[in-house]
């Protein structure tokens, strides 16, 4: 019997150290937040320019559509102007976008965190997990 007890205590110790670390990794985990996209592509620099040009673009059309007199020309030119514009935004969108995901990538190495989800597709979140403003004064004081 005495054979037997040293490799049984050993046994039962060694158990104990693995539940014992698997219980103290358990209490840390992973770093998890989430940030609103919405919210920060509406306070992204590259934006806001993008929106105040395209403004200007949209007067700039709406000031020649005023001259045409005939309405099914009238009525051809907008549409074209409008598919023209719908495309500039899409593809601004999805650059803007692009770019923004890469800065979520890089602010996460740089704070640590392990998953940064996206608010629009979670059921819930608590607030204490939001950071998107911290967020979006990374992305207002990281090199462009």
């Amino acid at each position: 019997m005495r054979k037997y007890l040293f490799p049984i205590l050993v046994l039962v110790l060694t158990i104990l150290a693995v539940v014992v670390s698997t219980a103290a990794d358990s209490k840390s985990g992973p770093k998890l937040a989430y940030i609103d996209p919405n919210k920060v592509l509406q306070n992204y620099d590259k934006w806001i320019t993008f929106q105040k040009q395209m403004q200007d673009e949209i007067s700039k059309y709406q000031a020649e559509l005023d001259k045409i007199k005939d309405t099914n020309q009238k009525q051809q030119k907008y549409l074209e102007y409008q598919q023209t514009i719908n495309t500039k935004i899409a593809q601004t969108q999805q650059q803007i976008e692009a770019e923004i995901l890469g800065k979520v990538k890089e602010y996460a190495e740089v704070m640590g965190y392990d998953f940064i989800f996206n608010s629009t597709t979670m059921a819930y979140g608590s607030q204490a997990y939001n950071i998107t403003d911290a967020f979006i004064k990374y992305l207002k004081t990281a090199k462009k």
